[in-house]
């Protein structure tokens, strides 16, 4: 059997090889946001999106009753915005963070080159002579689409399960 035709069988669904690689290769984008989060490499986080690529957060009732967002920044100049000001250029104090990201679902696009994803999150919070203490927790509902061989960030709406979010609420989601 030809290997683009192979079929990976074990679960209700069985998937072509194009499907299982198209799927490592979102999640390892979505595991390697969180780790940039929390290591503070905000330069390169803002280069896992697509140039007109679309970050922002709402909270799960918003969500619901089509409230308004938390905030919502379209193209790489408000994405700009965003991180110039985690990076310190407005001066507010961070603690260390982890993103702990589980339960990754990706599905196929309309087309061979998109992809979409649901993922839950927990993010920690650890102050200067603080304990550590739960930031943010909620759910990721990602797009993607390849450039190239490049997997990217289309848009990310990030749903955060509490309505009352934490103080100093500076951190990338």
């Amino acid at each position: 059997m030809p290997k683009d035709e192979s079929l990976v069988a074990g679960t209700a669904n069985a998937f072509s090889m194009s499907d299982w690689a198209r799927e490592r290769a979102v999640t390892a984008l979505i595991n390697r946001a969180a780790r940039l989060a929390d290591e503070q490499r905000y330069l390169e986080w803002m280069d896992l999106f697509a140039e007109d690529g679309e970050y922002s957060a709402i909270t799960h009732e918003n969500l619901t009753y089509k409230g308004l967002r938390l905030f919502r920044d379209v193209g790489k100049a408000a994405l700009h915005e965003r991180v110039a000001f985690l990076m310190g250029l407005v001066q507010t104090p961070r603690g260390k963070t982890v993103h702990l990201v589980s339960n990754i679902e990706v599905e196929p696009g309309e087309d061979p080159d998109t992809a979409k994803a649901t993922s839950n999150f927990i993010i920690t919070r650890t102050g200067e002579l603080e304990d550590t203490r739960l930031h943010a927790a909620g759910r990721y509902l990602d797009r993607f689409e390849r450039q190239g061989e490049q997997w990217l960030f289309k848009e990310r709406l990030v749903v955060v399960d509490s309505n009352l979010l934490p103080p100093a609420f500076t951190e990338l989601l």
